[in-house]
């Protein structure tokens, strides 16, 4: 005799996430790909003063300056205070040093890495039962790794950096392996790509308008040196070698970073990403309704579809990439309004 057996499953339509849910794991995972970004521009930038040799004091201080404005933070004060101990560092602490520990372990530095992931951990806190347990895990271990950090940091602040950006990456490995893809899984991939694409966006306009500036001061290695240390910021240099073949072209720098389709640390393929994951968010909420962030993400996605080099070139790239910001900025807003704030 057959049994029907249907009767014992039912299916309920997905149900939209607790507000304060969709916010914790959203800003958790923005907070995780922020932190990332700043441990490896951080990493760059030491190295770049180390392949370039000895630079003058006001090149060397315009370049520490590139990184705080890539971050939007405002310029450190002449004695950090990393995580509640007082440092030493004397008011004329060089430049290099004085920038590391600010954006590392100031707690007054809101874009801190100890800031960033810190936050991301007290967002995961409020949605432990959310989110995997090997994802807290790594948070956790990550936090405690960084608040031992400062005694180390001095003899070796390139395995703090290196542990940061491996941490974030397993951080998302974890993100894809452990959760369900759900509407928590849509907005992980929602926060890291949105966060990825401003960052990106504000390399390629910060660096772009610095070495423009350069570029009738510096030797054609060493202005090489710099362009590919704009690809290591992004983490992209072995992809666009595989591209290109010769020296580092500024605009074939910026169109890789911007347009490539296929490359995911491009802003193309992310902003692809970013739509993919907004529209599945709301085919499970609301299958019927209009997304205003969909639509602003879609917009962009197609603009960037049919972009070539020539439109980037005509505006500028840094007035191209703050465009990127401004239609962003509108879709995170319409994200926080549609999902978080009611």
């Amino acid at each position: 005799m057959s049994t029907d057996t249907s009767k014992f499953f039912v299916t309920r339509p997905p149900r939209p996430m607790l507000a304060r849910d969709a916010d914790s794991v959203y800003w958790m995972s923005r907070y995780v790909e922020r932190a990332e970004h700043i441990a490896r521009i951080l990493l760059v930038n030491s190295n770049l003063l180390i392949d370039v040799g000895d630079l003058a004091p006001e090149l060397q201080e315009r370049q520490w300056q590139s990184l705080m404005s890539i971050m939007r933070v405002g310029e450190p004060p002449p004695v950090t205070d990393p995580v509640g101990v007082l440092a030493t560092a004397m008011t004329e602490t060089p430049a290099p040093h004085r920038v590391a520990q600010y954006m590392t372990f100031s707690t007054d530095n809101p874009n801190s890495l100890f800031n960033c992931i810190s936050r991301a951990r007290e967002n995961a806190r409020g949605v432990r039962e959310t989110i995997s347990a090997e994802m807290w895990e790594n948070l956790n271990t990550l936090y405690w790794t960084l608040r031992d950090a400062p005694a180390r940091f001095d003899e070796s602040p390139e395995d703090v950096y290196r542990q940061m950006m491996i941490g974030s990456m397993l951080f998302q490995g974890l993100s894809d392996q452990t959760l369900q893809h759900d509407q928590r899984w849509h907005f992980t991939q929602l926060g890291k790509f949105l966060e990825r694409i401003d960052v990106t966006a504000r390399v390629i306009a910060t660096k772009f308008t610095l070495l423009k500036s350069l570029e009738s001061k510096l030797e054609a290695p060493i202005r090489n040196i710099h362009w590919m240390s704009v690809l290591r910021s992004c983490c992209s240099i072995e992809a666009y070698r595989r591209n290109n073949i010769g020296d580092m072209e500024p605009v074939r720098v910026a169109t890789f970073l911007i347009l490539e389709p296929d490359f995911p640390r491009s802003i193309r393929f992310c902003v692809t990403q970013a739509h993919d994951a907004i529209a599945s968010i709301r085919a499970e909420v609301h299958p019927q309704a209009i997304d205003p962030a969909e639509r602003a993400l879609g917009r962009l996605k197609t603009q960037l579809e049919y972009a070539e080099a020539s439109e980037i070139l005509r505006p500028g790239v840094p007035q191209y990439c703050e465009r990127i910001q401004q239609d962003i900025l509108e879709a995170a807003m319409a994200i926080q309004a549609t999902y978080f704030l009611h």
